[in-house]
């Protein structure tokens, strides 16, 4: 059954229909600062809503059968073709001269509520057009991602593959929403290889970068902050752009997630409600700085998409102890380092220990030449799970650790899952304090230890 509602009403009905939500949304908008305010739940926010975005794509496409094709579609004014309910108007009340005010009939674009409220009325679009058969579609804010499968059954054929439905057809099953697509950002047809929230998507090779011409401007703007910066002070808002910027592409470039916690470190330095105050920046932003210039100027990087599979449980758990080394179990093998004098320097703590226990059963994994699979590992410290979800940690010592672990993890396509234990259900947690594990179940390492590592343990058999 085909809905049909005058092309007219189509915003103020959708508007209508989301107009429970509003309070709340207005709500939370009040909380938000001002767009050049450097609050890290709020980028913390932001970054969950766009790697749920990401994570959702990724999924689709490295799930996708052969012959799956994606077409891009923007709307276009979409702040300006989202009317406002009369009752919310107050609301949206601008002074220009002295003793003049204006009323916004349309959510502005940068008001902090407009986004979410011309989300919701997306949001209403997605719904009926995969109620009219076209599914699965992405979103995020104007720019929807249709999919399509091939179809035994479908009218529509590209090469060796059937579909239900062309883009033409796609935008007659909504035709009576009179939706104002975009002319030159939305996709000509239904593709195999598309653009979408700024990444080139590749969908029978599973594959995602960055278009080209975007690689070239991030690599640009790194350039430029190290020619401006090295040896001179900026502003709160240069290390923003550039630490946004960056976060966005740590999408595809993963290993570069661990090359931000400097940044971030150098913004909260800033003092509050001063944005002309200037800072030098540190030699660990430069640094990281000059890592991401040199992998940004490196062109056809691709990040490729693969289902993470079952979780294998092979009973693998880690621990630690100040008191005595690191213990490491997989199966009823054990493995055992202990501490030396040396390890304790300002930044090295419990987590770290925690953390580094993780890098050692890693290099243990490699040794044993794991490959492409989805490994359950137990630990009992939260911050050392917190910062391998995240790839990274504003503690430097921790961060190299974390830096050093992704270096073996992403080319073996080893995807660790951590899962909390507490201390008395953790099977290392004897071995890290210097009791030995099953007589004759002791693995000895293949591996040399990196140089950081080095001073700070020795083998332990025990």
């Amino acid at each position: 059954m085909h809905i049909t509602i005058p092309g007219s009403c189509l915003f103020a009905f959708i508007c209508t229909w989301a107009h429970a939500s509003f309070t709340l949304i207005r709500t939370f908008a009040g909380l938000m600062p001002p767009s050049h305010s450097y609050d890290h739940t709020l980028l913390g926010l932001y970054v969950h809503l766009m790697n749920l975005v990401f994570i959702s794509a990724l999924f689709q496409i490295a799930l996708a059968p052969p012959g799956t094709q994606a077409c891009t579609l923007d709307i276009a004014k979409f702040h300006r073709t989202c009317p406002v309910l009369p009752s919310h108007k107050p609301w949206l009340v601008v002074q220009g001269q002295p003793g003049s005010f204006y009323i916004d009939h349309a959510h502005p674009f940068g008001a902090s509520s407009a986004s979410s409220n011309a989300g919701m009325i997306a949001n209403a679009a997605v719904d009926i057009l995969e109620a009219e058969g076209v599914r699965p579609v992405q979103k995020y804010e104007d720019d929807l991602k249709s999919f399509r499968f091939p179809s035994p059954l479908g009218r529509f054929r590209d090469g060796d593959f059937l579909y239900d439905y062309d883009k033409d057809e796609m935008l007659g099953r909504m035709s009576p929403l009179c939706i104002p697509w975009h002319k030159e950002k939305c996709d000509s047809a239904f593709t195999f290889v598309t653009t979408f929230i700024g990444y080139r998507w590749d969908i029978p090779n599973k594959l995602v970068s960055l278009p080209e011409p975007k690689r070239y401007k991030f690599y640009e703007r790194v350039r430029q902050f190290l020619d401006r910066f090295v040896g001179h002070p900026c502003q709160l808002l240069d290390v923003q752009k550039i630490h946004g910027s960056l976060c966005h592409v740590a999408f595809v470039y993963v290993e570069g997630r661990s090359r931000l916690p400097s940044l971030s470190n150098f913004a909260v330095k800033f003092p509050p409600n001063n944005e002309y105050a200037m800072r030098f920046p540190p030699d660990s932003v430069i640094t990281d700085l000059k890592w991401w210039l040199n992998t940004l100027s490196i062109p056809n990087v691709n990040r490729q998409l693969r289902p993470r599979g079952i979780i294998q449980d092979l009973r693998i758990f880690v621990d630690a102890s100040t008191s005595w080394g690191i213990g490491i179990v997989i199966g009823d093998e054990w493995a055992a380092f202990c501490l030396s004098e040396s390890w304790k320097v300002d930044g090295r703590d419990i987590c770290w220990l925690e953390t580094v226990a993780i890098e050692l059963l890693i290099y243990f994994l490699e040794a044993r030449k794991f490959r492409e699979v989805r490994l359950l590992i137990r630990s009992d410290n939260k911050g050392t799970i917190g910062a391998l979800g995240k790839g990274r940690s504003r503690n430097r010592h921790i961060n190299s650790s974390v830096r050093r672990i992704y270096a073996v993890l992403l080319p073996l396509f080893i995807t660790p899952e951590l899962e909390y234990v507490t201390s008395i259900a953790n099977l290392a947690d004897p071995i890290s304090r210097g009791e030995p594990g099953a007589l004759g179940k002791q693995m000895f390492p293949s591996f040399q230890l990196p140089d950081e590592l080095r001073p700070c343990f020795t083998y332990a058999s025990i």
